[in-house]
C-alpha cells in the first residue's frame, strides 16, 4: 500500500544539531525579559494562526502516515521521539537584567491574536499593583497568590516511604500511593521531592516504554488496522493527546513504519497538570478527580517577581504551536522560526484562566527555553518554562482544553 506523506512544518524532526547560543544574545534576552517582568510588560506570542497580525502562517496540523499492509519490520527502540538537547548556555548575571529598558513601547498591537496577549508580571507583595501598559490586555489588577491547598485529602504518615519501597515490586500500587501524597499538597519540601523523583522513575517502567503492564488501568493495547495512522488511532479512541505521545511511548521513530497487526500501547485520558510553584515542578496526570495519578514529574522555571499567576487554567484551544515565531513585547524584536536566540524554544501552548480570579488574564503559556539554568528559578515574564525534552512531553500530553492547576 502506498504511504501518504507526513512531511509538514510542524512534523519535521527536531534538528539533531541545535543552533549555537551566544553569550551576548542570551544576556540581551534575559535583560529584556527582566525588564518586562519588572514593569508588567506585555508578552505577545506571535502565533501563526493570526493572519491579521501579519506574522506568517501557522504550522499545519499533522498526522502519522497510513499503516502499510506490507511486512514492514518494527523500528528499533530509539531515543525519545521529540528529544532534542539544548546547547549549554552561559550563566547570565543579574547586572545585565537590571540594565534592561524599563518602559515597553507604546506600539504594542491592541488586536493581537488570542495566543499572543500580554503577559504581565505580578509585583512583589510589598509593591503596588502594576499599571497596565497600552494595549496589553491586562487590567492592571495585582495578581493574588493562591495558598497551596491542604484540604484536598489527608496523607497517611509514612506514605511516601511506603510508596518508594513498593516501586520495584509493585510500581502500579507505588504510583497510586505516591500520587495521592504528592497531589494532596500537604507534603513538606523534602518529601515532596522524594515523591516526585520516585514517580519520575516509575514513569520509565510504566509510561515511557512499549512494554504493556496488564495490571495498569491507565493503558490499553490496540492492534493496528488497515488504513490506520497514529493520528487516526488517537482520534478514533478520543485519547486527547497528540499522536507523538503514542509514538514516544511505543518508541516509534518512523511513524510510517507501523504495520497492520502491530500491537500498540495506548494511554487513557483525560490528561491534566499541576504546577507547584513552591517546588518549581510540573506534575503531568492521567485520569480525573480522585482517580488521577501522576504520569511523570518535571522541573520547571517560573516568572520573576512572583509573576506566574495561580488558580485553575486550561490549554486554550488552537494555541499549541511547534517551532513558533515570537516578538518581544518590550523591544519589538522579532524572532523567526529556527532562530537560535528565540527565548521560547520550539514548543508553545497557551493557557487561559477558568476562574473568576484569573479569567481576564491573558498571554500566559508553557514553553521551552534556551536557558536551562533558568529551571528552578524565577526568570520568565510569568510563563512556565521547561527544558526542550520536558516541554515536548508536556506539549504531546496536554491537548486543547486540558486543565492545568497552578498553586
Amino acid at each position: 500500500m502506498a504511504l501518504a506523506s507526513q512531511s509538514t512544518r510542524s512534523d519535521r524532526p527536531v534538528h539533531s544539531i541545535r543552533r549555537s547560543r551566544t553569550l551576548l544574545g542570551t544576556r540581551g534576552i534575559i535583560a529584556l525579559c527582566a525588564a518586562g517582568a519588572a514593569f508588567g510588560g506585555s508578552y505577545w506570542l506571535m502565533s501563526g494562526d493570526a493572519q491579521d497580525a501579519g506574522v506568517g502562517p501557522a504550522p499545519k496540523s499533522s498526522g502519522a502516515l497510513l499503516a502499510s499492509t506490507e511486512n514492514a519490520t518494527l523500528p528499533a527502540i530509539p531515543a525519545q521521539l521529540t528529544a532534542k538537547p539544548i546547547a549549554p548556555t552561559p550563566e547570565v548575571s543579574n547586572a545585565a537584567e537590571q540594565a534592561a529598558p524599563a518602559t515597553p513601547p507604546a506600539t504594542a498591537p491592541e488586536t493581537a491574536p488570542e495566543s499572543t496577549p500580554a503577559q504581565p508580571a505580578a509585583a512583589p507583595q510589598t509593591a503596588p499593583a502594576p499599571t497596565a501598559p497600552v494595549g496589553n490586555g491586562f487590567d492592571g489588577k495585582q495578581l493574588e497568590s493562591k495558598p497551596q491547598s491542604t484540604a484536598a485529602q489527608s496523607v497517611t504518615p509514612g506514605s511516601v516511604s511506603e510508596g518508594l519501597a513498593l516501586a520495584a515490586t509493585d510500581p502500579v500500587k507505588a504510583r497510586r500511593i505516591l500520587s495521592e501524597a504528592l497531589l494532596s499538597g500537604t507534603l513538606p519540601p523534602m518529601e515532596s521531592k522524594q515523591a516526585a523523583d520516585g514517580l519520575a522513575k516509575i514513569a520509565a517502567q510504566l509510561v515511557f516504554t512499549p512494554v504493556y503492564n496488564a495490571s495498569d488501568p491507565y493503558f490499553f493495547q490496540y492492534t493496528v488496522q488497515p488504513g490506520d495512522s497514529l493520528e487516526k488511532i488517537v482520534r478514533k479512541h478520543k485519547i486527547g493527546c497528540d499522536w507523538r505521545l503514542v509514538a514516544r511511548i511505543n518508541n516509534i521513530k518512523r511513524p510510517e513504519a507501523i504495520r497492520v497487526g502491530q500491537r500498540l500501547k495506548l494511554p487513557k485520558g483525560p490528561f491534566s497538570a499541576v504546577v507547584t510553584k513552591r517546588d518549581y515542578r510540573v506534575d503531568l496526570c492521567m485520569g480525573a478527580g480522585s482517580d488521577r495519578v501522576v504520569m511523570t514529574s518535571l522541573p520547571c522555571g517560573l516568572g520573576s517577581a512572583n509573576g506566574t499567576p495561580t488558580g485553575r487554567f486550561r490549554v486554550r484551544p488552537g494555541s499549541k504551536l511547534l517551532n513558533p515565531e515570537w516578538t518581544h513585547p518590550v523591544t519589538g524584536q522579532h524572532f523567526k522560526a529556527d532562530d537560535a536566540l528565540n527565548p521560547i524554544g520550539e514548543h508553545w501552548l497557551g493557557i487561559e484562566g477558568i476562574e473568576a480570579s484569573n479569567s481576564s488574564l491573558a498571554g500566559y503559556g508553557m514553553h521551552g527555553t534556551i536557558e536551562p539554568e533558568s529551571i528552578g528559578r524565577d526568570m520568565s515574564l510569568g510563563c512556565v518554562r521547561l527544558v526542550a525534552e520536558d516541554i515536548a512531553i508536556v506539549w504531546e500530553t496536554l491537548g486543547d482544553g486540558c486543565e492545568i492547576e497552578i498553586r
